[in-house]
Parts: structure tokens; sequence; C-alpha cells
């Protein structure tokens, strides 16, 4: 076959006389371009077909094996306490800025069992400044999470962040303040 498509290649543009030898040149170019990649090396199966419904051997193949509980998914999380080896801060949730109007600050205390979200608690509060962070607003500040993390007796052994989405809201004067129960 590849001595025909040299003798017809090489024709001269004198030995092409009627239409159907230009066509039957522009078939043979076409058979030696497909020709040429076939013979390119690549490894590329003209057989594979994802309609293929043929019974394939799994025998070398290992099962995915996994006997981890899910994870409940609850209500959504207002507050997120960050403890890692890569950084320590306090996640608010968009519905928790909300409800306090977008502040640019808040003040936290605490309580027995809850912790208190406010743009003012009192003077005596610390005001914490937030960087926001997608849909969440940030405080970086280590030693908030470290008074949090032993108020609360915290336990951050096996994980690298607890998450509170029990909150209840009371107005207080002009403002809202969020009480955010702490349930390990």
């Amino acid at each position: 076959m590849e001595n025909m498509i040299n003798t017809e290649l090489d024709m001269d543009i004198e030995d092409i006389e009627t239409i159907e030898d230009v066509e039957e040149v522009a078939e043979v170019e076409e058979v030696a371009e497909v020709e040429e990649v076939a013979d390119s090396g690549d490894d590329f199966d003209q057989d594979e077909s994802d309609d293929d419904h043929e019974d394939v051997d799994l025998s070398d193949i290992t099962p995915s094996v996994c006997n981890q509980q899910d994870r409940s998914v609850g209500k959504a999380g207002v507050m997120s306490i960050v403890n890692s080896q890569n950084g320590m801060r306090v996640a608010l949730s968009k519905e928790l800025m909300e409800r306090l109007q977008h502040p640019k600050t808040v003040q936290i205390g605490f309580g027995e069992d809850r912790i208190a979200v406010s743009v003012y608690l009192g003077d005596q509060f610390t005001s914490y400044s937030m960087r926001e962070s997608g849909t969440k607003h940030i405080i970086y500040r280590s030693e908030l999470v470290k008074q949090i993390t032993d108020r609360y007796e915290l336990d951050f052994s096996n994980r690298t962040s607890i998450t509170f989405s029990d909150v209840t809201y009371k107005g207080r004067g002009k403002n809202t303040v969020a009480f955010i129960h702490v349930k390990e």
C-alpha cells in the first residue's frame, strides 16, 4: 500500500486530467494521513468505548472499605473554634453577622455554659476586629482561642476545630446579643 501511496502522490500536475483524478489523489493523501497517525506509536486503543458493556475483569482491583461513621448533619454552625498547628482562630457565621447587623468588631464574654457575642457588651470587654473569609468572619487571636478552650475544657486532641450550632438571640438596648450554647 505504501508504494501505491508514494506513486500516487508523486504524480505531476500534468498527470491529473479530470476531477476524478483530483478526488483520487485527495483520497490517497487522506489514507496516508490516517496510516501515519496509526503508526505514530501512541497507545490509543481504537476499540475503546464508553458504551462497552462486556464483562470486565476486576480481580486485580482492591475494594475501598470504610468503617467510619457518617458525620451527622445538623444545624449549621454559628461559631467554630479552630485550634491547630496551622493557626488558632474563631470563625463566626454569616447568619450570626446578619443578626448582629454586620459589625466591624464584636465583643465576647463567657457564661457558665454559653458564650455571649455582641457589638457592645461593656467597656471592660475587648473589641475584636474580624476578617472576612468567604461567608465567615474570622477573629485571629490565639489568646481568645486559649481562653475559650480552657474555660469550657474543649478537647482538641483528635480534631482541629469544634463548631457550636445552638444559639439564642436577645435584644439588649439597641444591640442584639447572641448566646452560643457550648456543648461539645
